[in-house]
């Protein structure tokens, strides 16, 4: 992604070496757990990320793609500290939508006050200043924009000027970061600009080049397209993720989220399907996801989770699951 002269020999392997390599890769797979989502059920189908991996969250606005993506930098970030790797190791956030400030809303979220209640100005400034003490702690680092720091000339947040950043990172502050997570894709900007759809066509593979150049899997939000909407079980399908070629093409896993509170009526039902106890009742904390994607695995199966976006909170509903659910039963 540099502009600079690379010798190219780097990216040329003789036999000897792509064997050897592929050794040392299994090698690391076995004693290495990757990232997993921490949730029973899911993770014995998925495949930990792992350096390298690019995976895209595909829902509608409003439907968790931010909060699940805080969610996974989160459990990785306090895992870090769990090990007490803290000064060695690192997440990344990297925020178009959003000011710094409000991701560290989400950060900050405990059993004591929700991001929602600071967002709605209930929480006591004492409280606040005492709950942000051990954030230095926390190995979670933001690239983005800040309140605080408006009127500043900035660069653009190119892929390129991202990876300059993740570098400083690791070069200045000798942290090396294990995830990076991308809010989202449609507004990363792209050097030389060109329609939309150009921009995210080139924005893709240059996170998964990203991904392959640090060695940390990249985790990128993506906008659902409207036709959701008109759907009776409105789970997203990877055509309708935005710009969906190249979303399916450069990415080794996809997922997608419907929160039905946002859509159907107050109690209304949905039918997941024998295995889910067939007819479910709407809640505020039920969380539809969707594995549409996966290299090496199982491609597709769909889970009902218990959500809470204000704490940040995933668990399993307390219904058996077995079999996958079929598309065609819903009508996707």
């Amino acid at each position: 992604m540099s502009t600079k002269t690379l010798d190219v020999s780097v990216l040329v392997h003789t036999p000897q070496e792509s064997a050897s390599n592929y050794v040392q890769w299994a090698k690391r797979i076995r004693q290495e757990p990757g990232i997993r989502w921490g949730v029973p059920y899911i993770d014995e189908v998925v495949i930990p990320m792992r350096g390298g991996d690019l995976v895209a969250f595909v829902a509608r606005p409003g439907h968790c793609k931010t909060s699940m993506m805080m969610r996974q930098a989160m459990q990785v970030a306090q895992e870090i500290m769990r090990r007490d790797e803290q000064d060695q190791k690192a997440v990344a956030v990297v925020t178009y939508e959003q000011c710094q400030e409000e991701l560290e809303n989400f950060i900050q979220s405990n059993q004591t006050f929700s991001s929602t209640d600071v967002a709605w100005g209930r929480v006591p400034e004492d409280q606040l200043i005492q709950q942000v003490k051990n954030r230095a702690d926390l190995p979670l680092w933001v690239i983005g924009h800040s309140m605080a720091r408006a009127g500043t000339k900035k660069p653009a947040m190119t892929p390129e000027t991202v990876l300059d950043a993740i570098k400083y990172i690791q070069d200045k502050h000798q942290r090396q970061v294990v995830l990076m997570t991308f809010d989202y894709v449609q507004l990363i900007p792209v050097t030389g600009g060109g329609s939309k759809t150009e921009q995210v066509t080139a924005a893709v593979p240059m996170i998964k080049n990203l991904a392959l150049e640090i060695g940390a899997p990249a985790i990128i939000a993506v906008q659902a397209s409207r036709d959701v909407d008109s759907l009776k079980f409105k789970i997203p399908q990877m055509h309708h993720a935005q710009w969906a070629s190249i979303i399916e093409q450069a990415c080794d896993k996809v997922f997608s989220f419907w929160r039905p509170w946002q859509t159907e009526e107050q109690g209304a039902t949905i039918n997941l399907g024998p295995t889910y106890g067939n007819e479910q009742p709407v809640s505020a904390n039920l969380l539809i996801v969707a594995m549409l994607k996966q290299r090496f695995g199982l491609g597709h199966k769909i889970w009902p989770m218990y959500f809470d976006p204000a704490y940040l909170k995933l668990a399993q509903m307390e219904f058996y699951h077995g079999d996958l659910l079929e598309d065609d039963e819903y009508g996707v």
